[in-house]
């Protein structure tokens, strides 16, 4: 069941199985290839096209693969860790109260990233990348890892 897909996603971050999120979405992939622009409750037989339990990777794209989340209560610093799995590249936006988080993000050979994190004025953060953590300051910065 879709429902429960959520909460396995969460699981599998949790366990340091995030890189294969990308790889376990083809029901929606499916989705999309039948011209649906939102997503069913279940596969087949549907009784919805448009429901909330299917709705994770809305969540998903962000907090996984571009790894946007909040560092501590009130979301007053955050942690990108993305997880870009079997993706080159990946490019998101996560609103927060203090402007957007931007993320755009390219591989590079098969352990490293670049790309450019926009933070909104007045806000810090780490970006985590495989066992590497760089401190996040409001505004563009580069990473060359």
């Amino acid at each position: 069941h879709f429902y429960y897909r959520f909460y396995l996603d969460r699981a599998m971050r949790k366990a340091g199985l995030a890189d294969d999120y990308v790889d376990r979405l083809g029901p929606w992939r499916e989705m999309l290839d039948l011209g649906l622009t939102t997503f069913a409750e279940e596969p087949d037989p549907t009784r919805s096209d448009c429901h909330a339990w299917s709705s994770s990777p809305n969540y998903n794209f962000l907090a996984t693969v571009c790894g946007i989340e909040p560092a501590e209560p009130g979301f007053k610093s955050v942690r990108i860790a993305p997880a870009l799995g079997s993706l080159t590249w990946v490019e998101g936006r996560m609103p927060h109260p203090l402007g957007d988080i931007k993320v755009r993000l390219q591989r590079r050979g098969d352990d490293g990233v670049s790309g450019e994190i926009t933070l909104p004025a007045k806000l810090m953060g780490t970006f985590v990348w495989k066992d590497k953590e760089i401190p996040l300051r409001s505004g563009a910065q580069n990473i060359d890892l």
